[in-house]
């Protein structure tokens, strides 16, 4: 059974696309199919959604939220560097991390779910 084994590409070569690859294969298969997009009527596009970025905290209670002061900081029990989740409602929709900008505390989307 033969192999094909993929070559990097020389300096000042370009990347094959897709279908150059599989022009080139050993057996022939179809080019992959455009992903279609959605089509979202302008009103439905302006509709607000209620987003969550949810951290798991370690026996925090309403009274340490009420005894909260600028500046103080809290211990979560995700680990650090690790991204978290955002979802809408029980729908996780990306995942996320932190990240200060200028005096405020904002979500950052590294990935799509």
């Amino acid at each position: 059974m033969a192999t094909a084994n993929t070559l990097p590409a020389e300096a000042g070569q370009a990347e094959l696309t897709d279908e150059e690859r599989a022009e080139q294969a050993l057996v022939p298969v179809p080019a992959p199919e455009p992903v279609s997009t959605w089509a979202l009527s302008p009103a439905a596009a302006l509709l607000p959604i209620e987003i969550d970025v949810a951290v798991p905290m370690r026996s925090f209670r309403v009274r340490n939220l009420l005894a909260l002061e600028p500046g103080q900081l809290l211990e979560s029990q995700w680990s650090h560097g690790s991204d978290l989740p955002l979802a809408a409602g029980k729908v996780n929709l990306a995942w996320a991390e932190f990240e200060v900008v200028e005096s405020t505390l904002a979500v950052r989307v590294t990935r799509l779910a």
